[in-house]
């Protein structure tokens, strides 16, 4: 069956896939790195092949029963797509086939695919760095893992930093040590679920901000941030965008996946960045359309408690405090509310250290990704999800009484004692620290003895606040405020 698809309306693509492409020589049949043995195709979609050869030069490929041809551009860019398939545990070859050469990648099965992205949190690999804390509570499963056979039906693919050659492979203790730890034990849950092969492909950096994650055409296309990106020369604050994105993203695309999960946001925070919903809202739409994915899942953690306020290098005029990490909490917040398909877990129960800006129990941050995943995006009934998360407010007497959902079989404490991190302000805007008691499944009235006209309530409103409340299935509450 003869598929041809115009090379020139991927050109843009291919430009930026030649910078890290494997360059055999001139003319030559080759492929973008993210093609390698032990890959996973996407079930379910059309599934992009491409590559370079000489111009109009015949290309087959084969996967399966599938035979697809086309012919290479005049700027001897092709590409093809095969047709959506089932997952399959059953291992096969693709070959793709030029006029002189060939090239025939083994092991490669259907399934899911996600990609992993953000800065270090997202990066901490299961084989902790040096320096990096052990947890305090039970053991590492990290490490534990690291210990197990392969398991094939999962697989990994770690994005380079400099466009070397990378490869997928299947998840065992040596391709492990330097993958993404959350981005793992989301695979694995998903696998376990659905019982299709997973693979994850991790694209982070440590201390990295959401602007170079953003390819900088995003911006330019922005009302809001064309004249910031044309008044800061390029820049947008103090960031150049499109840095890790066109070293990481763009080679990528248009490799078929099915979501993303995103866990950055520190640095920003750091710089008490107040634009962060907007950017967040920009980055999610641009990936989704070079991807050709208009309604991608997007899946995030909210920030864990840490005290950003004492970091050593916070000592310009603009330092953070102790209030700018639930300021910008809200930001993430507001991200998810502006954007569609896109949702967030909270890790404030994970923190050992609060000096630690890199927590540990990255299996749970993995689990509960896959649980937004497996109830949302694959529709799976009582897979718990989230958190309490404050639905609604109404003012009685003296008290406010917080209605919330995701409740489960009931709110509760994780420690048994009064609840934690309430706050409750009067007539003069000051919050002050509030009295609370949960009354039926989903309700917590909230009080203060000296204010006898309460006007607004909050919970989590400092750095290092760790509520207590949790749900049925001990997943802690979303910080928030009514506002004022």
């Amino acid at each position: 069956m003869k598929n041809t698809v115009p090379a020139g309306r991927f050109r843009p693509i291919m430009i930026l896939v030649l910078s890290v492409l494997s360059l055999v020589g001139y003319g030559q049949l080759r492929m973008p790195p993210v093609f390698s043995s032990n890959m996973i195709f996407q079930q379910g979609v059309k599934v992009p092949v491409w590559g370079r050869a000489l111009p109009n030069e015949t290309i087959q490929v084969a996967f399966g029963e599938q035979r697809v041809t086309t012919l290479t551009g005049k700027d001897s860019c092709w590409k093809v797509e095969l047709k959506p398939m089932k997952a399959t545990f059953e291992q096969r070859e693709l070959r793709v086939t030029g006029k002189k050469s060939s090239i025939t990648y083994h092991n490669v099965v259907v399934g899911e695919v996600w990609i992993c992205s953000g800065q270090s949190n997202m990066e901490y690999p299961m084989q902790l760095y040096p320096g990096y804390a052990q947890p305090l509570k039970g053991d590492n499963l990290a490490a534990v893992e690291l210990g197990k056979p392969e398991n094939s039906l999962i697989r990994i693919y770690n994005c380079s930093r400099n466009g070397s050659k990378t490869s997928w492979s299947p998840a065992d203790g040596e391709s492990l040590k330097a993958s993404s730890a959350a981005g793992y034990f989301f695979a694995r849950a998903v696998q376990e679920k659905l019982n299709v092969p997973v693979g994850i492909i991790t694209a982070a950096v440590g201390g990295t901000h959401i602007e170079a994650w953003t390819a900088t055409e995003d911006y330019r296309r922005s009302s809001l941030f064309a004249p910031l990106l044309e008044a800061g020369g390029g820049q947008v604050g103090e960031q150049i965008p499109g840095t890790w994105y066109n070293a990481m993203i763009a080679p990528l695309i248009p490799y078929a996946v099915k979501g993303f999960l995103w866990y950055q946001g520190e640095n920003n925070c750091a710089k008490r960045d107040t634009m962060y919903a907007e950017k967040y809202k920009i980055l999610v739409e641009g990936w989704r359309e070079k991807f050709d994915l208009k309604a991608a899942p997007f899946y995030y953690v909210l920030l864990a408690p840490h005290i950003y306020s004492d970091r050593l290098h916070n000592k310009s005029r603009n330092a953070v405090t102790a209030e700018d990490l639930p300021l910008f909490r809200q930001q993430q917040l507001k991200g998810a509310a502006i954007t569609s398909n896109t949702d967030y877990i909270v890790v404030s129960d994970l923190v050992d250290d609060l000096r630690d800006i890199h927590p540990s129990y990255k299996w749970e941050v993995g689990r509960r990704l896959a649980g937004l995943a497996l109830a949302k995006t694959y529709g799976i009934l009582n897979i718990p999800c989230s958190g309490p998360r404050m639905k609604s407010t109404h003012i009685t007497g003296d008290s406010i009484v917080v209605t919330f959902d995701h409740f489960g079989d009931g709110l509760k404490t994780i420690d048994q004692k009064r609840l934690s991190w309430f706050e409750i302000a009067g007539p003069d805007h000051q919050f002050h620290p509030a009295l609370a008691e949960i009354r039926g499944k989903n309700e917590v009235v909230v009080f203060h003895p000296d204010i006898k006209n309460p006007l607004g309530v909050r919970l989590g409103w400092h750095e290092t606040a760790i509520p207590n409340l949790v749900n049925g299935d001990h997943l802690p509450v979303s910080p928030f405020s009514t506002g004022l």
